[in-house]
This record gives structure tokens, C-alpha cells and sequence, in this order.
């Protein structure tokens, strides 16, 4: 985790998505958080929730429609995103 908040540039967030996560060692200000960089936890689930979704999306004819990016067209999905001509999340291909 430390290399990562290292590597953000400024204004960076790093997103956690761990359910069992390491204790989470001593940060450095100056090289880790400083210029307005962030840690977020974000929600997780567990096999069980994902098993019961898709269990539910099965049963219910759920569809997903998330467009699809190249990387080199990151600008272009934030526009669309901010412009509401994507509802929900689009997907960066690496």
C-alpha cells in the first residue's frame, strides 16, 4: 500500500476494496498524504452477497450496459460521465 500512496500524484486517491486487509503500517506525511492525496475504503462484499446477486440478476433478467474505453480515451469517458451521456460507470480497458 505505501508504494502506491507514494506513487499518486497530487490530488490522487488510492481506493482499498479489501474485506481482509493487513494492518496497515506507519504513513509518512510528507510522502504519503501531503498535496491533498487520499485513502478510501470502498464497499465490499463477500462471495455469499455476490452469489446472491447474481442469483437475483438471474431470476429478475438484469442487464448490464456499461460502455467500454481504451485507456487512451479516459478524457473522453470522464466527459461523457460529467455529461450525463453514461448512466451509472464506464469501464477503462487496459
Amino acid at each position: 500500500m505505501l508504494p502506491a500512496c507514494a506513487a499518486l500524484d497530487r490530488g490522487g486517491t488510492l481506493a482499498i476494496a479489501g474485506i481482509h486487509l493487513s494492518d496497515i503500517p506507519a504513513l509518512n506525511y510528507q510522502r504519503h498524504l501531503f498535496q491533498e492525496r487520499q485513502i478510501r475504503s470502498v464497499t465490499s462484499n463477500t462471495r455469499a452477497d455476490a452469489r446472491a446477486f447474481l442469483d437475483f440478476a438471474t431470476h429478475h433478467h438484469i442487464q448490464v450496459t456499461t460502455p467500454e474505453y481504451p485507456l487512451g480515451q479516459a478524457d473522453r469517458a470522464l466527459s461523457d460521465l460529467s455529461s450525463g451521456r453514461i448512466a451509472g460507470a464506464a469501464v477503462l480497458l487496459v
